[in-house]
């Protein structure tokens, strides 16, 4: 069968008809919706440039999409904590930190790829020719390497014909998840054994015994009034803080999304004598729901246990929707394991252009992005019975 391909400047110059149809065939997540997309395009001023990219087969059917964006990243803050200084350091590396990539997905991390293709059993001759696109771009854009972003471990299959083409896969920091079989928070508390359930009880205790209150906000004006920059302050402490450093969020990008993506974005604030000194971006999108992005005063992380009684909020929330998927997010490995989550590992592809870089990427590609092994569930529940300790509500990437 004969492809094709259009390539447009923005979301806002592709057929949505098309877009949805495509998105709606392989049941693609909300971090492929052109609202979304829209939201990054809008806000993400350090982004040199954006496209989106349709595949036709040769009845003109839309059969492929993504979004890609052109970035300037530096090396050392994604590499593994060993190579970071050395990076840093050493003067012929240090030449070689900023590098401007082609992303064929997003340039903010959600732990999701804005690949939809159907069907997928047609990949190996899709992606060829999505590929070529692709590449194009990258020799007008004059990029150092491109990168197909984020996949699990369910995608592998399809997406196998990118190492033909030349790509390496590499592993990413892996995604949290919490099994969703508790019908709200009181019941999951209930399932622990008494160990875990007294740390919980404790954190919520220095909440509430020191006057402090959580709010959640659904409606957009409230979210926009609320969410100053001030409070954005709190979310480079927390960036800053970070061990690998994806990216830096405007303030202006999260004002998009409420409005954008309304009534599907919720703020989730912990507040002190009525100023917010924690608060973290959910997304609920159909059956499931995402944490995304927080922020906290660490001057007060301790004596109040904001992060933990954060994600306790969060889980909250996300059960009382009854919800079959909840993203706990990255990062926290420990913390999370001990509340109940799993991990799934995350992959990018990528390749070098011209005969340098694609050295680099062919022989240190493991060293160039931090990994960390997935994290094995401890058993916290009372409860052995399968519907506890197997992956029930385990997502099926796109």
């Amino acid at each position: 069968m004969a492809y094709s391909f259009r390539i447009f400047d923005s979301i806002e110059h592709v057929d949505l008809t098309e877009w949805q149809q495509i998105r709606a065939s392989c049941n693609a997540s909300i971090f492929t919706d052109p609202r979304f997309i829209a939201a990054v395009e809008a806000s993400m001023k350090q982004v040199e440039k954006f496209w989106c990219i349709i595949v036709y087969d040769e009845s003109g059917t839309p059969v492929a999409s993504t979004s890609l964006s052109a970035v300037t990243v530096d090396v050392a803050d994604l590499a593994d904590p060993g190579l970071a200084p050395i990076i840093r350091h050493t003067p012929f590396l240090s030449r070689l930190r900023q590098l401007k990539l082609l992303i064929a997905g997003l340039p903010v991390g959600t732990g999701h790829h804005t690949l939809a293709l159907t069907p997928h059993s047609a990949s190996v001759q899709i992606l060829p020719m999505l590929d070529r696109a692709v590449c194009d771009l990258a020799t007008e854009a004059r990029v150092d390497a491109v990168v197909y972003k984020e996949f699990g471990e369910d995608d592998l299959n399809w997406t196998a014909p990118l190492l033909d083409l030349g790509y390496h896969r590499i592993r990413t920091p892996p995604m949290h998840f919490f099994r969703p079989v508790f019908k709200d928070f009181s019941q999951y508390c209930a399932a622990l054994k008494s160990h875990y359930r007294q740390q919980i009880n404790r954190s919520r205790r220095k909440l509430r015994d020191g006057g402090l209150e959580i709010v959640v906000l659904c409606d957009p004006e409230e979210i926009l009034q609320a969410y100053s920059s001030e409070v954005h302050a709190l979310y480079h402490q927390m960036a800053d803080r970070a061990a690998i450093k994806l990216e830096v969020l405007p303030i202006e990008f999260l004002h998009q999304l409420t409005l954008r993506l309304r009534g599907q974005v919720e703020l989730l604030a912990i507040r002190k004598d009525a100023r917010i000194v924690a608060f973290g971006w959910n997304i609920h999108a159909q059956s499931s729901y995402h944490a995304m992005y927080g922020g906290l005063d660490y001057h007060l992380n301790h004596e109040f246990d904001l992060y933990f009684n954060l994600i306790y909020a969060m889980l909250d929330c996300a059960l009382a929707k009854q919800v079959s998927t909840i993203e706990v997010g990255l990062g926290a490995d420990a913390f999370k394991a001990k509340i109940g989550c799993y991990s799934e590992p995350l992959y990018v592809f990528a390749k070098g252009r011209g005969l340098l870089m694609s050295f680099i990427v062919r022989t240190l590609r493991r060293f160039l992005i931090a990994q960390k092994p997935a994290t094995a569930p401890l058993h916290i529940f009372k409860d052995k019975s399968p519907s506890v300790l197997t992956k029930t509500g385990r997502r099926t990437r796109r």
